[in-house]
């Protein structure tokens, strides 16, 4: 199933146009592996094994994202005003979620730990319905204590599904969201932000959802959690002048406290919001310590351990 802009919403298009949305790229999980795996190379901490654990999943995301397009599933009916990928998404295409979590296990199982591999046989022993279940919650960032393990795994099935659903989607068929910082397409808050570096669109600011790989365009001079236009400002390590923090910076907003990390790809042209976002934590530490609070939702980041692997 594939939704396709029509003849006259491409005429209608002024000269210059700012494309407000933008579906996940062919590649977007092999381009993370890649990056995924730079910045395990520059990292010497216990980090550095979650880093390349996370790029074997990509690598592996890539494999299915490319096997199943063309698959058959089901775009549940939605009312107008409603966003394109909405949580039914998941149990209207149960039959397809639950062949993504059996490849995706045979596709990592040889490097998995034998911790790891108890946690996906626990999951896979789960009914449909369970898993699915859990799936929600872990996009809403609800999962319990119990079940943090079975975090990363449920999340790369998701994102998955949501991406493969998220490629089918013409541009005009995503409209804006009242609140700026949540993904037009599937409701997520945004994971990070990317200044593109180059072209036309050089300067714009794209926030990135880490569910549908998504992004859309939010204007810089505007707060993306309580669109204040006010004394924004820009966080940053000034002492790091090359690797992941050298593009890696924050934007704060005073008015509500909160802020959202964005790298610019004029000084990483590489740069990924999920990978990056991992790889600089420290700037997260520091920004904590003055009070700031964190906003975006990273899949992958599980606050105050290292999942099993």
């Amino acid at each position: 199933m594939k939704t396709q802009a029509t003849p006259e919403a491409i005429q209608a298009q002024p000269f210059f146009h700012i494309p407000f949305w933008q579906q996940p790229a062919a590649d977007i999980f092999s381009q993370r592996a890649l990056r995924l795996n730079e910045l395990a190379a520059e990292d010497s901490s216990d980090w550095q094994p979650y880093l390349l654990l996370l790029a074997e999943i990509c690598t592996a995301q890539q494999s299915l994202l490319e096997r199943y397009t063309g698959a058959d599933w089901v775009l549940p009916a939605t009312n107008e005003g409603d966003l394109p990928l909405t949580p039914a998404l998941l149990s209207e295409n149960r039959g397809l979620a639950d062949q993504l979590f059996t490849d995706l296990y045979a596709l990592l199982h040889e490097q998995l730990s034998p911790t790891a591999v108890q946690v996906w046989q626990e999951i896979l022993q789960l009914s449909s319905e369970e898993r699915i279940r859990l799936c929600q919650l872990a996009i809403n960032q609800q999962l319990g204590l119990a079940q943090q393990d079975y975090q990363i795994w449920l999340n790369a099935v998701v994102q998955i599904l949501y991406t493969l659903v998220a490629r089918s989607l013409a541009a005009d068929t995503v409209k804006p969201c009242p609140e700026p910082g949540f993904c037009p397409c599937c409701g997520t808050d945004a994971v990070g932000a990317v200044i593109i570096g180059h072209g036309e669109l050089e300067g714009l600011r794209y926030l990135c959802c880490g569910l549908c790989n998504s992004r859309w365009h939010s204007v810089r001079a505007r707060c993306s959690f309580c669109d204040n236009s006010r004394d924004l400002g820009i966080q940053r390590i000034e002492q790091a002048t090359e690797g992941v923090l050298a593009a890696t910076e924050a934007e704060c907003c005073p008015s509500c406290n909160a802020y959202r990390k964005r790298y610019r790809l004029a000084k990483q042209q590489y740069a990924d919001p999920i990978a990056d976002d991992l790889a600089s934590l420290i700037l997260d530490m520091l920004l904590s310590d003055e009070g700031w609070q964190r906003g975006g939702a990273n899949p992958f980041l599980l606050m105050g351990k290292i999942p099993k692997h």
